[in-house]
């Protein structure tokens, strides 16, 4: 094969390869521009700081004085067990119950976006299953990343920052209540 017999061939040949490829270029844009527009919406999770946690300690009022840091903090009992981790954990926790999804999906009305369809016969694990396609969670280490992706990006950003906020809070009075348990015994 000759190099020089190639670029020839080429060069007599070159408005041909000038409008394959202004075709293709064109075709390709036009096709971009064709697709739907899928956005996607992320909130990188992580996880609580000390004082973060701390704050749930002033919340459980229980008439006692204690010593914490060399403060003496009035109406307040310290309870074991609760760390970063340990908040972290029934984050992640609550991120993947079922029963909570449900919950969630109640709240805020989802239902018929995710079985518009449905009929008496639709049961609650399809909606679920559903919802789980819909709402992605993951992350290595030490971070959580839940995300969605949809035709209109307010829709998606609101899922997120909803889907968020109500298991942070939901997680909030699961520890508090279980911490006035553990004062109340």
């Amino acid at each position: 094969i000759s190099l020089y017999e190639l670029w020839i061939t080429l060069w007599n040949k070159k408005l041909f390869v000038i409008a394959v490829t202004v075709i293709a270029a064109l075709g390709s844009v036009v096709y971009a521009l064709l697709l739907p527009q899928i956005y996607k919406a992320e909130a990188l999770l992580l996880p609580p700081r000390a004082k973060d946690v701390k704050s749930l300690y002033i919340r459980l009022v229980d008439g006692l004085d204690v010593e914490q840091g060399g403060q003496v903090m009035r109406g307040v009992r310290s309870v074991q067990g609760l760390s970063v981790d340990g908040a972290f954990a029934a984050f992640k926790t609550n991120l993947s119950s079922r029963s909570m999804q449900k919950k969630f999906i109640e709240k805020y009305d989802l239902l018929d976006i995710l079985a518009p369809n449905r009929t008496s016969e639709t049961r609650d694990i399809e909606i679920l299953e559903g919802f789980s396609k819909m709402i992605k969670i993951g992350g290595e280490g030490g971070f959580l990343l839940v995300s969605t992706e949809s035709g209109d990006p307010e829709f998606a950003a609101k899922l997120v920052n909803d889907y968020v906020s109500f298991f942070d809070l939901e997680t909030v009075r699961g520890l508090v209540s279980d911490a006035r348990n553990s004062i109340e015994e």
